[in-house]
């Protein structure tokens, strides 16, 4: 093990850093680590913190510009590869001190212990933790468990280790800003990756003053990314119940406007899943599974329409509304878990 943590990289993103900085690389580059730094356009007043740790032994990657700690990561990663072909994994830590020397090494060890797997260095959030982060990170976590089916304590941490296996996938996922790391977690299964994790201690400096992240700002770009899920089964339905509406007016028979109305909807839904939602993913049976889900699902839908109104004193177009937000949960854990579970 002792060789292949020689060959681990420690990535620190790092935007107008203080002295901190500086320590971190010290300690990380007497344990043996190779460092490299991404100056993500701290410009020249910053450039002395840089240099020092440029004369400890670190590699530093510059942006000209801030282009947020998204673009940094990239930049980070594909600059590791060029410098280190050989490497045994990417461990990426913050620079304003939240991360300590022993929880990286933790990390980077059990990334070896756990090739093909994304180590998280996921914090307990207990005792003396800022509000927004012990909020944000419950609302993030429920969030994307519900999202992706993969269950984190942590979603927000910035301690992770890369494996060499994922890395040039990792390069081209969209995401400039804070976005980045969740989108990196939403794409586990197109990278067929597990996820363990490393509880590590608990680091708020100042009450986290000197982080960057924008709670308000930054929380939209997440959670943008994680609705994006719920986009097509909205715009889906939209057109399910406009054309079940039309129909029924002119039929009046409730189970062939709900069947009708369901055909035109699920390819729609199916090709909005596919290519929108789930990336392409599904492999070449993923159609004769959408359908025989569709056809299930339609079957119970299109009976409770046509029953229900004979037991509650509701009309058959208000009744369905009820009956697809179930079948809808229902439906996204199915496509999730298995239509579209693989490449």
């Amino acid at each position: 093990m002792l060789e292949e943590l020689k060959r681990a990289v420690i990535l620190i993103p790092a935007y107008q850093p203080d002295h901190r900085l500086v320590d971190l690389t010290g300690e990380l580059r007497e344990k043996g680590f190779r460092v490299l730094l991404v100056d993500d356009g701290g410009r020249a007043e910053y450039a002395s913190i840089f240099e020092e740790c440029r004369t400890l032994g670190a590699e530093v990657a510059v942006h000209a510009v801030n282009q947020g700690k998204g673009r940094a990561l990239k930049t980070g990663i594909n600059q590791a590869l060029l410098l280190w072909p050989d490497l045994s994994c990417i461990v990426t830590a913050d620079s304003d001190g939240q991360h300590s020397v022993e929880d990286i090494m933790r990390v980077a060890e059990a990334a070896i212990e756990h090739p093909n797997t994304l180590i998280l260095g996921s914090r307990e959030f207990t005792g003396n933790v800022p509000f927004k982060s012990r909020w944000g990170n419950r609302i993030t976590r429920w969030v994307y468990r519900m999202a992706s089916g993969t269950s984190v304590r942590d979603t927000q941490t910035g301690l992770r280790a890369l494996p060499p296996c994922a890395l040039e996938y990792m390069i081209g996922i969209d995401g400039e800003r804070y976005e980045y790391e969740m989108n990196v977690l939403l794409r586990l299964k197109d990278m067929n990756l597990d996820v363990y994790e490393v509880t590590i201690e608990t680091i708020y400096i100042n009450d986290n003053a000197g982080s960057h992240f924008n709670p308000v700002r930054d929380a939209v770009r997440i959670y943008m990314v994680i609705f994006r899920y719920l986009f097509s089964s909205i715009a889906s339905f939209v057109v399910d119940y406009v054309l079940y509406w039309l129909l029924l007016s002119l039929s009046h028979i409730p189970v062939v406007a709900y069947a009708l109305a369901r055909i035109v909807s699920s390819q729609v839904n199916y090709r909005l899943n596919r290519y929108t939602v789930f990336n392409g993913r599904g492999g070449k049976y993923a159609m004769l599974k959408y359908y025989a889900l569709a056809i299930i699902q339609g079957a119970i839908g299109a009976g409770l329409v046509q029953i229900l109104p004979n037991v509650v004193p509701v009309s058959a177009a208000v009744i369905k509304i009820p009956v697809d937000i179930i079948l809808f949960m229902i439906s996204f854990v199915v496509q999730r878990d298995f239509v579209f579970n693989k490449s």
